[in-house]
């Protein structure tokens, strides 16, 4: 346990006396996960925008003219509607609210017309909510073989653009992510390595008075930790606070096309954090036991030939 105490300080001073080295891995490190995040946060508010959309793509079913609100056939229908695979919510739409929100969107002359009718035309209905737009026309489909049914009012065609969009954005933006982490993969590792190349001499020494590999590599291992900790944390709060800075034009942006979006980054924070300071400790770790390698086996060669 002393040894291992000893190390870890080895490891804590290592990254205090090689400030400039430490800054460099820091700072590439920070700046790959920074990009990660930012294309992470677009994914999440462009999903966010289809969503909204698909809200608004519903299935209005109208219940036969016969069948008020009351009766036992519109109250059964709702539940057969609910029942249906894949339906996310049923809401009422009762024929006399219905009625009276047309009244509210029409001119005066149209108003007066319809308000002398001696009854209300429109039928009763409900309002449906599909969970996933893929499953749309199948639900449209269960809908139409239903009893009670007079018409069924829908877009599947305005469903299926919004389902391949949702995947093609997807597909995209997990593409550009996982590029984004191979690239960063590769750039810190190439900074660690130049890291190791300037203190090969420290290694050399360290072999030459008897030092195992694995007590060489502890000290690395450690800084490697503490890189990836402090990277993943700078990295998380700068994204929060680029996307502060963002978040209301996006907003503005997103509003123009009659859509509300409304991510809040806090609510992704805790995960965020968690991932970066995970993909920096891997990296960091990674890295370090990978470059150190090479210079144990060079002074190992150099032994032998002794």
């Amino acid at each position: 346990m002393s040894k291992l105490r000893y190390l870890t300080k080895e490891g804590f001073r290592n990254l205090r006396v090689n400030k400039l080295m430490s800054v460099a891995s820091i700072t590439v490190l920070f700046s790959c996960l920074l990009m990660v995040g930012i294309a992470f946060m677009i994914l999440l508010n462009i999903e966010s925008f289809i969503e909204s959309i698909e809200d608004e793509n519903v299935i209005l079913v109208y219940a036969n003219l016969d069948i008020e609100a009351q009766d036992y056939d519109y109250m059964k229908l709702g539940v057969e509607l609910k029942s249906i695979s894949n339906v996310a919510n049923v809401e009422k739409v009762e024929k006399d609210a219905a009625y009276a929100m047309l009244l509210s969107e029409m001119d005066e002359d149209l108003k007066n017309y319809l308000e002398g009718l001696d009854e209300n035309p429109l039928p009763n209905g409900y309002r449906v909510t599909v969970t996933d737009m893929a499953g749309f026309e199948q639900v449209v489909s269960e809908i139409k073989k239903l009893d009670n049914v007079l018409r069924v009012h829908e877009n599947s065609a305005l469903a299926r653009q919004l389902a391949n969009l949702r995947n093609t954005v997807t597909y995209i933006s997990g593409g550009v992510i996982l590029l984004l982490l191979i690239v960063s993969l590769f750039i810190i590792s190439n900074t660690i390595k130049v890291t190791m190349f300037s203190r090969r001499l420290e290694i050399s020494i360290m072999k030459s008075v008897g030092a195992t590999n694995a007590f060489i590599r502890w000290p690395f291992v450690v800084e490697g930790i503490l890189i990836g900790i402090l990277a993943g944390g700078l990295a998380t709060a700068a994204l929060w606070g680029v996307y502060h800075l963002v978040q209301s034009t996006l907003a503005t942006t997103f509003d123009a096309f009659g859509a509300t979006v409304t991510v809040e980054f806090r609510d992704y924070a805790l995960y965020v954090l968690a991932a970066f300071v995970a993909i920096g400790v891997f990296t960091g770790v990674f890295g370090s036991l990978t470059s150190i390698r090479k210079y144990l086996k060079e002074r190992k060669i150099v032994e032998l030939d002794d």
